[in-house]
């Protein structure tokens, strides 16, 4: 069994092997092979076709593969395909004639078959992969409907700040919000009740030793921050706008693509579901990755459109005061998360880490520090309603006279102005 010529793909993370790619006794489909990828934290498994990247007739072969779900018949039709190098593995752009244009994935990696998962409980669906082969639960094949033609929100919004149309670039962005929120209604029922906070937070102490980051952040929580199935590849890349009759993109008219985890969730897979609010801060780094949206000075602005968009089609526990309380964890918590998450795959892969994920990582201590400091208004509160509680408790039982104890009682007033100079204190979901 040879080792496949694969160290330059870029789907490959190249900067983080440690040792030689060795073949594996993992178990695999007829016409493939797997070898054992080493990493400092954990060992890979890479499944690879036997012979290489097929040819068509090769390709037609894997319709009757053992794992297969959802309808691989366009394989059979292939007339011609095209290979080339994705951000999670090989592509092949495969002409089926009358049955269209398709696009076939293969995934070297993958976690836990989260694209065949998101596949099965959207159902019929044009954005999400209408088959594939699982394999003891990971995804190694995936064939789409070739969307390559439509923009992706990413680019349609870079082209619409080079040309300074401002008021349709937050029309965008605020539709991409409305999407995600649409998205997480749809998975709601999903939701488990039992918060994850414990693992939530061994996870960021995880990426913190694997980062070498001098950071540390932990919270509790809000009650409604439920895990959930979660999109985990929310960005506006994974968005396409479709055009409207004179040609020009309808911002209102964008479409969410299901995408697998691939090499990204066998580096750091998700052991536990996430809250939605992880989706959110996923679609937060995206804007805060374009550096046109840097450039332009909107990136606070776009957040709060993201936002915005979110909470008008978002389950409403998911979007309430108490899910985004930043002192409990909040959207802030889960966007340190991908902050971490940017840096280790940056470094996986061999990239400079990005100036803004740099940026967040150095200012994580001052947020720290304004949250201290709203937590000692908090203190202030308790103590005047302990205090007034005393009096109260005096002038019932005698110890104090009442007019004695109504000075003590009088603490009850700035308890409403002490929280909610605490609740403005917090770092803003957006």
């Amino acid at each position: 069994m040879s080792t496949p010529d694969v160290f330059d793909e870029p789907w490959f993370p190249h900067a983080a092997i440690t040792a030689e790619i060795r073949p594996s006794n993992v178990s695999t489909p007829i016409g493939f092979d797997s070898f054992e990828v080493p990493i400092p934290w954990d060992t890979l498994s890479m499944i690879w076709p036997t012979g290489g990247l097929p040819n068509v007739e090769e390709l037609q072969s894997w319709v009757e593969m053992e794992g297969k779900w959802g309808n691989l018949e366009s394989l059979i039709d292939a007339k011609t395909l095209q290979w080339s190098s994705g951000p999670i593995g090989p592509i092949a752009k495969i002409d089926s004639g009358k049955k269209g244009i398709w696009r076939l994935e293969i995934l070297p990696f993958d976690d836990d078959g989260h694209a065949s998962r998101i596949a099965e409980l959207i159902g019929n669906n044009p954005y999400v992969a209408q088959g594939g082969v699982r394999w003891q639960g990971r995804d190694i094949l995936l064939l789409w409907r070739d969307l390559s033609s439509w923009p992706t929100a990413n680019e349609v919004l870079t082209d619409l700040l080079k040309s300074d149309r401002l008021d349709e670039s937050r029309m965008l962005v605020e539709s991409c919000g409305v999407i995600l929120g649409e998205f997480h209604s749809l998975v709601s029922e999903s939701a488990n009740s039992v918060r994850f906070a414990k693992p939530w937070n061994d996870r960021l102490k995880t990426l913190e030793e694997r980062t070498s980051s001098r950071t540390l952040w932990r919270a509790p929580h809000g009650k409604d921050t439920v895990g959930c199935i979660t999109h985990r590849n929310f960005s506006l890349e994974n968005i396409v706008v479709l055009n409207d009759a004179s040609c020009e993109p309808n911002f209102q008219e964008v479409h969410l693509l299901h995408p697998a985890s691939g090499i990204y969730g066998a580096i750091l897979p998700m052991l536990d579901r996430a809250p939605g609010l992880r989706d959110l801060a996923s679609g937060y780094r995206s804007l805060e990755l374009n550096d046109h949206v840097i450039d332009s000075g909107m990136s606070l602005e776009f957040r709060r459109c993201l936002f915005d968009g979110w909470c008008s089609t978002a389950p409403p526990p998911w979007s309430s005061s108490n899910s985004l309380d930043s002192h409990k964890g909040g959207v802030p918590i889960w966007e340190y998360e991908q902050v971490l998450e940017e840096q280790i795959f940056s470094e996986a892969f061999g990239k400079e880490i990005h100036p803004r994920t740099l940026w967040f990582l150095s200012h994580v201590s001052s947020i720290q520090a304004g949250m201290f400091r709203a937590r000692t208004v908090a203190a202030g509160a308790l103590s005047c309603l302990v205090v007034a509680g005393l009096g109260i408790y005096s002038g019932l039982t005698g110890l104090l006279s009442w007019e004695d104890s109504f000075p003590l009682i009088l603490c009850v007033l700035p308890i409403p102005i002490l929280r909610q100079f605490y609740r403005n204190l917090a770092p803003p979901p957006y």
